[in-house]
């Protein structure tokens, strides 16, 4: 029997951090340098085995080490000095902890021999406590207290970043830590991170029987099954029994929406054949698959959803079941392990024979025009161009690996109900904290990690909260194609506006001057196109395609179009009535 052993060992502050993070496989560091936090990146530029990105603003590395996360379901890391550095960090990091996204964040601090003196971008607990700033949108945030518990600090911050629902965390460190001396315990990570991969064998077995003899049974996929990478078993049990199968708005296209037992996306912007599935009394028994069934997803968690039955919710977080609906079977585990053990309860149950459901004798699902709100426009030769038809374009030519992001606005409306995710293709949507900006800067991150073509497609309002990070791109030579959508405003807030309160549109949100992006990221060193009429989308994105550099494709569209919004409204006006 071989045994793990560990250490002591010796060396600066700044070498043993740098080894965990080696050690948990981070390659890459998103953040802008600056004094109270410079001998860390110092360290890391001089590191072969570390990248430095160097960002335009904070929020961008965390957005960045957000994509890059999300693509790899591993590990990434961002760092900022202290003061601005580091409160400029906060919106990606909520991001990432919203959606259940592994990051270690480190930021700056005072020397320690000046805390509590009101030093120069001092985030003390006795003044501006970045600490406790950082607690409510992290699982874990912690000043180092001295150079020798760096290794403990960071075993407990990477070991509750990577297991359970993963997480960010975050480090304060102040700035003479990192030079100095330092004597530490090294664990390897399988020696202090264990596994979650485990499971309650009798609800499984209760589970698999409910699902052997339903009817009617109904796969809800959530965002959870990309994080377990549950995508290939989740789809072969639907096909076992078989189950029709909805995802999420944020797990769109984790079951293959060309899938003969494909009802799209349930919710916010989703589609009708999905909500009138799920809102019926047909289904008797829905198995939920890491959807924590908030108010995007279930029409302001509508009472209907409730099948006629049996409910069945697997999550990794036991605080997420029985949340907002009353559990039958609760599954509480890692998505892959619980499919893979409730696919072997019911393949024993049925024996090489078939289960109830019935789904097999009505008719089956379509995907033609009838599928999405104003079809008409899908095909319409209008110029401006629609925003259904330019995206129906884009379905066309979308590479098969192709790893698309969302940003936040009336475009993602749009995105969610017109766009058609499929086969190896993935799609990426912060709407857990629904932050502006997070679909501009995060595929960055996503292609310095992986070699799959990314595509970010982004509203004008959204490249202009975080567009100057096109230079880091830029700089870097990383190969997005960022598709802008531009109607001359803040499309869902002026669409939006004429649903709730007053009535009226906002014209507030308009823009006073045409804003003209392709010229703006020519300016930084991107390839860019215009287009302003139907038909032309091909050409421009396929060249981009093959530069294999930073491209900007602006669509110009008919801003009078409304996105399909109405139900989003409907929970707003809902929320101000009660």
């Amino acid at each position: 029997m071989s045994r793990l052993h560990h250490n002591r060992d010796g060396g600066r502050m700044v070498d043993i951090a740098l080894r965990y993070l080696r050690a948990e496989g981070a390659r890459v560091i998103f953040g802008v340098p600056g004094g109270l936090l410079h001998p860390f990146f110092d360290a890391v530029s001089n590191e072969p085995e570390l990248k430095l990105i160097v960002t335009k603003h904070e929020a961008g590395a965390a957005f960045m080490a957000d994509g890059y996360a999300r693509s790899t379901n591993s590990l990434a890391v961002c760092a900022g000095t202290s003061g601005p550095g580091a409160t400029n960090l906060l919106t990606g990091v909520a991001a990432a902890f919203s959606d259940g996204v592994p990051m270690l964040v480190l930021t700056g601090q005072a020397p320690s021999h000046a805390l509590g003196k009101g030093a120069s971008q001092e985030t003390a607990p006795e003044d501006i406590d970045i600490v406790a700033m950082f607690k409510p949108v992290t699982k874990y945030s912690a000043m180092i207290p001295a150079p020798d518990r760096v290794s403990h600090h960071l075993r407990r911050a990477l070991r509750l970043a990577l297991t359970g629902q993963p997480g960010p965390v975050h480090l304060n460190v102040p700035v003479d830590f990192w030079e100095q001396e330092a004597t530490h315990e090294w664990f390897e990570p399988r020696s202090y991170r264990p596994s979650t991969q485990v499971f309650d064998r009798e609800a499984v077995r209760e589970a698999s029987s409910w699902l052997v003899r339903a009817r009617y049974p109904v796969f809800l996929v959530g965002s959870g099954v990309a994080a377990s990478n549950a995508r290939t078993v989740a789809t072969a049990l639907a096909e076992r029994l078989p189950a029709r199968v909805a995802t999420t708005p944020r797990a769109k296209g984790l079951f293959s929406e060309d899938h003969p037992l494909s009802l799209g996306v349930m919710g916010f912007a989703g589609h009708s054949l999905a909500r009138d599935t799920l809102l019926s009394d047909q289904v008797d028994v829905l198995l939920t698959l890491g959807a924590s069934l908030n108010e995007t997803t279930t029409f302001n968690w509508h009472p209907k959803l409730m099948p006629t039955k049996a409910l069945i919710q697997l999550d990794i977080s036991v605080d997420k079941i029985g949340r907002n609906y009353p559990v039958t079977v609760p599954l509480v585990g890692d998505a892959r392990t619980v499919l893979n053990e409730l696919s072997f309860h019911i393949d024993r149950e049925l024996d090489g024979g078939a289960a109830d459901s019935r789904w097999g004798q009505v008719p089956p699902i379509v995907r033609d025009d009838a599928f999405y709100e104003n079809a008409e426009l899908r095909h319409s030769n209008a110029v401006p161009v629609t925003p259904q038809r330019w995206r129906r374009e884009l379905n066309d030519i979308l590479p098969r690996n192709a790893i698309v992001f969302s940003d936040i606005g009336g475009h993602m409306l749009f995105n969610v109900h017109h766009l058609t995710i499929t086969g190896r293709q993935s799609f990426m949507l912060n709407l857990g904290f629904g932050s502006m900006g997070h679909g501009t800067a995060a595929p960055i991150g996503a292609a310095l990690a992986t070699h799959r073509p990314v595509v970010a497609i982004i509203g004008d309002a959204c490249f202009t909260m975080c567009g100057m990070e096109l230079l880091t791109a830029a700089e870097y030579d990383v190969p997005v194609i960022w598709i802008v959508e531009n109607n001359q405003m803040h499309g869902i807030t002026w669409h939006g506006s004429q649903h709730v309160g007053t009535r009226v549109p906002m014209d507030a949100v308009r823009y006073r001057h045409p804003l003209h992006i392709a010229e703006i990221a020519r300016a930084m060193g991107v390839s860019t196109w215009t287009v302003d009429q139907p038909g032309q989308l091909r050409s421009a994105f396929m060249t981009a395609l093959e530069q294999r550099r930073p491209a900007l494709i602006e669509i110009l569209v008919d801003g009078t179009i409304p996105p399909p919004l109405g139900d989003r409204a409907k929970s707003i006006a809902g929320f101000r009535d009660r």
